[in-house]
């Protein structure tokens, strides 16, 4: 028996647990890996968001096109949703506006996300616009046709 109590001793050394200078490490290594994790995943939202703003500004934009040969004119997004239905969606966190419309001559449409970037797309330059453009190049006048929120 009494070679049994330094064993048992011994053990309650071993499962002392963990120091604090461990700790202190474990807790440095994982806030290192969230200072790297946190700004990689914030750049994928915005990224995820300009996708689904350009996305919806081509969608828009057929059903612009649609419309047209449909009726002979543009319309604005109250006419596209009735024309439409529930097939007229844009994706979340994301507005679309119809800057302006000329009823048969083209439209501009303007698509803003939760970053602060602003997508724009004109019918009469050639579609989607690069970003940091400022408006549409081509399409300047005409009528104002409302928004959509996702």
């Amino acid at each position: 028996m009494a070679a049994g109590v330094p064993l048992n001793r011994k053990r309650q050394q071993q499962d002392a647990g963990f120091t604090l200078i461990e700790l202190l490490v474990v807790i440095m290594i994982i806030g290192i890996l969230a200072a790297i994790a946190i700004p990689v995943y914030l750049n994928q939202r915005r990224k995820a968001d300009d996708a689904s703003a350009k996305s919806a500004l081509r969608n828009i934009a057929q059903f612009e096109e649609a419309y047209l040969v449909g009726y002979g004119t543009y319309a604005d997004v109250s006419g596209l949703q009735a024309d439409n239905g529930s097939g007229l969606h844009v994706g979340q966190n994301v507005t679309v506006t119809v800057v302006d419309y000329d009823t048969a001559i083209g439209y501009c449409l303007l698509a803003s996300t939760p970053s602060g970037v602003k997508w724009y797309y004109d019918s009469q330059a050639g579609g989607l616009q690069p970003i940091g453009s400022t408006g549409c190049p081509v399409t300047t006048s005409g009528i104002a046709g409302g928004s959509l929120t996702g």
